[in-house]
């Protein structure tokens, strides 16, 4: 359809030219014949009148010719550039690298795909237009970092495409980590908001053995879901024999139907695992619930399909799922309990900034016979550090109903402890990797004891998970811990177990 436009702009210019050409040739021998007439006093009122009318035509022809070339121009500039950036758009891009690879016999280049981490949030939080400025910004640092060498194009959505020229292995890794570095610095600012963003890039080195645009393409954007499933904020560069990786990247994609399926036929089942209180005058056990997937011929953890989930935007659905099934059930059960037992919901990172998921729980609240007292909201650290101004209105909001908030994982992001200070957890959970060798590494008791005074120190009940034997109990007992979880306590069981008699 475009193509059929820009052919009829061109066809229409090249008519206009051949009529004021005509109109101009007309014009000029009127113009000689009252030349001719004034020199022998004839009447030339008529040759006047004729070349005035002539005169107007023409400069209206102009005026068309000119209108057609700028909207010929503009529908030029609009079918090779990214309306939002300027940047060139991914038809141009996919031509130019298809071009490439078609003539290429002795120079290197390297293609590059950009796929921004976590860039919905800003959305979701902030709406689309504070999105699309990010973008804006972002492909303006993107094109001064490249100084007009080679060619860049935003590909749609928060992905772009670079195609650097005469490119060694050392120049691509140089100009990606140059990537990284510019992005990592970048902080965006929207309605008092300040957001960070990070980007994953995979890269594939293009030579003469290279043939063919459109596997490239597909090895770039696997090179860029290895990065990303690496732990985001990295490059990674493609390579023959990647086997694992793409039977990992496989297996996932496997895992997405599985899911809807899951979701769409009630194949999860809500488990529990007790908490154990320390020194604790009520005495109740605690609960986190935890989820398991029944495919009909075992029980899958959630270790084996969250990751996935989490990457292709099914984790807010798992979640929302979890939510409202552990309302209800406790809507139902929740008379067989102690007032002040508390159950844990496990909240991830893309679900903190999404309003319908708040929103859903503060319905639940207000509908359910479910009192916040016995809910608590666990967040990870690492969750809680990239998705910071989400989890602290989250917590905020939340706070109002009287439900507690976990910090899970405490520890494993080694840049904690200025972020805790500024966030309302009721909470901290230590990092398992701490605990599973407590009484073989002396570094580990240091550790725990310390997290457990910062924890005391700041107000919050602190938690121990991963107790596997009676020697490491007692270990966390004297150290002072509120509560201890894991196998020694008690194994996780089948949520409606908890009330059987």
């Amino acid at each position: 359809m475009q193509n059929q436009s820009t052919e009829f702009l061109k066809n229409q210019v090249k008519e206009l030219k051949s009529s004021l050409a005509t109109q101009t040739k007309i014009s000029n021998a009127l113009l000689s014949r009252v030349k001719k007439n004034l020199r022998y006093h004839l009447n030339t009122h008529e040759a006047f009148e004729h070349n005035s009318l002539l005169l107007n035509q023409i400069r209206e022809t102009k005026k068309q010719l000119y209108d057609t070339v700028q909207t010929a121009q503009r529908n030029s500039y609009l079918a090779r550039h990214d309306t939002l950036t300027g940047l060139y758009n991914r038809n141009v891009f996919n031509s130019k690298l298809k071009k490439i690879i078609d003539e290429n016999k002795q120079q290197s280049y390297a293609l590059f795909f950009l796929d921004l981490d976590q860039f919905k949030i800003v959305n979701d939080t902030a709406g689309h237009l504070a999105g699309d400025e990010m973008i804006k910004q972002i492909a303006e640092i993107l094109l001064n970092s490249i100084k007009s060498q080679g060619t860049l194009a935003r590909l749609g959505g928060d992905e772009f495409g670079y195609i650097m020229e005469n490119c060694s292995r050392i120049s691509a890794i140089a100009q990606a980590k140059k990537f990284l570095s510019l992005i990592d610095k970048f902080h965006f600012t929207w309605d008092k908001k300040l957001f960070t963003v990070s980007v994953s890039i995979g890269i594939v080195l293009i030579d003469k053995k290279v043939t063919n645009a459109v596997e490239a393409f597909k090895n770039a954007d696997i090179a860029c879901y290895i990065a990303k499933n690496s732990g985001r904020n990295q490059y990674h560069i493609y390579k023959k024999g990647l086997s694992d990786d793409l039977s990992k990247h496989n297996k996932e994609l496997k895992w997405l139907p599985k899911i809807s399926k899951a979701l769409e036929s009630n194949q999860f089942e809500l488990y529990a695992q007790p908490i154990k209180p320390i020194n604790n005058k009520s005495n109740d056990t605690n609960y986190e619930i935890l989820l398991r997937l029944n495919d009909q011929s075992s029980l899958i953890n959630p270790e084996t399909f969250l990751p996935p989930a989490e990457r292709h935007n099914l984790i807010n659905k798992i979640d929302l799922w979890v939510i409202k099934n552990t309302f209800e059930w406790l809507s139902e059960n929740i008379q067989h309990f102690n007032p002040q037992t508390r159950f844990s919901i496990n909240i991830s990172g893309k679900s903190l900034g999404q309003d319908s998921i708040l929103n859903t729980i503060i319905n639940l609240f207000e509908d359910a016979k479910v009192n916040g007292n016995n809910i608590c909201f666990e967040v990870t650290e690492t969750t809680a550090i990239s998705n910071f101004s989400s989890a602290n209105r989250f917590i905020n909001l939340l706070k109002k109903y009287n439900c507690l908030f976990s910090l899970d994982d405490f520890g494993s992001g080694l840049s904690s402890l200025s972020y805790l200070k500024n966030m309302n957890f009721d909470i901290l959970k230590v990092d398992g990797s701490f605990i599973r060798d407590l009484l073989d590494d002396p570094l580990n008791e240091e550790m725990v004891k310390s997290i457990n005074n910062i924890g005391h120190i700041m107000g919050m009940q602190t938690i121990a998970e991963y107790v596997e034997s009676e020697g490491v109990y007692n270990k966390l007992v004297e150290l002072g811990f509120d509560g201890l979880q894991g196998f020694y306590i008690g194994k996780p069981v089948p949520i409606n177990d908890l009330i059987k008699s």
